[in-house]
């Protein structure tokens, strides 16, 4: 197995020969993929679904996953990265790094990845701690721990091996401001 270190990062534009970059957009809200790794060992594809809640039959409410096609203030949106090894070897520890896009708030919770580490950034990505441990100053300058709606970015780090031709999701939700 080689075992090399791929990084996808969300919010990066730059395109060279080591990159792969791709887009989601939902009116508004785009999100360029960068994949820092060799060209081609990566293949990326986003998913952005509008989350509703209804009523059953029965009267209970229930949430279903539709096509983001309008979304207005106070929706929430589920987001996924799929992600498939290309290329001819195994890989592991893969890095996915998705900022939170502008004028939503992450969904306390919502970060999902099997065999994922997952952390947050408060700071635009710059530095990623688990959630418990992030800090943030007020506006007066007093520091606080942080809550969900500080996060600016999410950090999986997909452990397991990837064998050439798997695929795996992590995803994560945010309401629309």
């Amino acid at each position: 197995m080689k075992n090399l270190k791929m990084e996808i990062n969300m919010k990066t534009k730059n395109v060279n020969s080591a990159v792969i970059t791709g887009f989601i957009a939902v009116l508004l809200l785009a999100a360029p993929v960068q994949v820092n790794a060799a060209k081609g060992h990566i293949e990326i594809r986003n998913e952005v679904r509008k989350v509703e809640t209804f009523l059953n039959k029965k009267g209970v409410k229930q949430q279903r996953e539709v096509e983001a096609t309008k979304v207005t203030p106070g929706d929430e949106l589920l987001y996924t990265i799929y992600f498939k090894n290309t290329s001819k070897d195994a890989t592991s520890n893969i890095v996915i790094n998705n900022p939170v896009p502008k004028n939503m708030v992450y969904k306390n919770g919502s970060a999902f990845g099997s065999g994922t580490d997952i952390t947050f950034s408060v700071d635009g990505g710059k530095k990623f701690a688990k959630s418990g441990k992030l800090k943030v100053k007020s506006k007066g300058g007093k520091v606080r721990s942080a809550t969900a709606s500080d996060y600016t970015d999410i950090r999986w780090v997909f452990k397991p091996k990837l064998n050439p031709g798997d695929q795996g999701t992590v995803q994560f939700r945010a309401i629309l401001k």
